[in-house]
């Protein structure tokens, strides 16, 4: 891994000489944590004092996907976006060991971030943070790990999961009902007739690896046979072209590709069910209806689970596993509703 490593540090050396210059709509930097240099990229309104600090998908992902989206457009408006390329993930730098590589170091990292954050920025900011997918587990096990919830304003989750083993049953649920109802419409046939058979084989009571992995992969292609699925908006926010993107690379892809086996194995170690009640900040729970990833059932319990009165749900009609992409426009309306409410 040592070659691994001075390549990733070389590529990103190379690639964050190519981004824009700081200005006062946008920063980026590296912050040091636990012995890794964290890669943190701010945009938008940061006259605002308001903070939204998202956690992006994975493991494997990076800060720079959600940089670019007709959401993230409307929400630097208003607000300073702070996207975080997770420890082993996107151009952050660190080791590369399971010792390393873990959950609860990622909670720490984010944690560590927060408290960075009201340094840098002022300790009269409001701060919220978000996740999505794997970025709101994430967030989650931050939450009840770590005294992060003392430096936020309140957690928005997007289409995250708390627990593995109850996200694999309530994905096979999902299947069975989507899968029965188009081939009663006669709607794709060849794609829900094979999904059906292999889904109703499986079992409940033992979800194998095989299963998950059919599921995960089976989950992403679902949405393109789906037609009540809305389209996106394009956006134009993002501070990265093709050339200058820190989460491109072979080096960034290798590290990512490495990380990834090594975190979901460690994070289904971690089901968080039992410790929901003990987030007691304002919560938004923002879910698609057709997400076969990880189901709107998670977010119902999520709901129903955190110990808090300031919380609210939405569930969007016409999206799979990305709401902000599917319905950008619903997305960002009830978003902001909830961040004016409790900044």
């Amino acid at each position: 891994m040592k070659y691994l490593s001075i390549a990733l540090f070389a590529l990103t050396i190379t690639l964050s000489s190519c981004t824009k210059k700081a200005t006062e709509t946008y920063e980026r930097f590296y912050f040091r944590s636990d012995g890794a240099d964290i890669a943190v990229e701010v945009n938008g309104n940061m006259a605002s004092k308001t903070f939204i600090l998202l956690l992006h998908g994975g493991p494997g992902g990076g800060g720079a996907a959600y940089n670019a989206g007709w959401y993230s457009d409307q929400l630097e408006e208003d607000y300073a976006m702070v996207y975080m390329d997770q420890r082993g993930n996107g151009a952050s730098q660190g080791s590369y060991d399971k010792q390393a590589l873990t959950i609860a170091q990622n909670s720490k990292d984010v944690y560590a971030l927060a408290k960075f954050l009201k340094a840098k920025y002022g300790t009269d900011i409001s701060l919220f943070l978000a996740g999505h997918s794997w970025g709101g587990l994430t967030t989650c096990h931050a939450l009840v790990e770590t005294d992060i919830q003392q430096e936020l304003k309140g957690w928005i989750e997007i289409d995250g999961a708390h627990d593995f083993v109850k996200n694999d049953i309530e994905a096979i649920k999902l299947f069975l009902v989507l899968a029965n109802e188009n081939i009663t419409a006669n709607k794709s046939l060849d794609f829900w007739n094979p999904v059906l058979e292999k889904v109703s084989a499986m079992d409940t009571n033992n979800i194998t690896d095989e299963d998950r992995g059919y599921l995960n992969s089976t989950a992403f292609s679902a949405e393109s046979h789906l037609p009540l699925l809305s389209s996106s908006l394009s956006g134009t926010s993002s501070s990265h072209g093709l050339l200058t993107n820190p989460d491109l690379g072979l080096a960034v892809k290798l590290a990512n590709s490495f990380v990834n086996p090594i975190l979901n194995e460690d994070s289904q170690k971690n089901p968080l069910t039992s410790r929901l009640g003990e987030i007691t900040i304002p919560s938004q729970f923002l879910w698609g209806k057709y997400d076969l990833v990880v189901p709107p059932a998670l977010g119902v319990s999520a709901y129903n689970l955190v110990n808090t009165p300031f919380k609210e749900i939405h569930i969007f009609d016409g999206s799979g596993h990305s709401p902000m992409n599917n319905e950008p426009e619903a997305f960002v309306k009830v978003m902001k509703e909830f961040i004016e409410k409790y900044k």
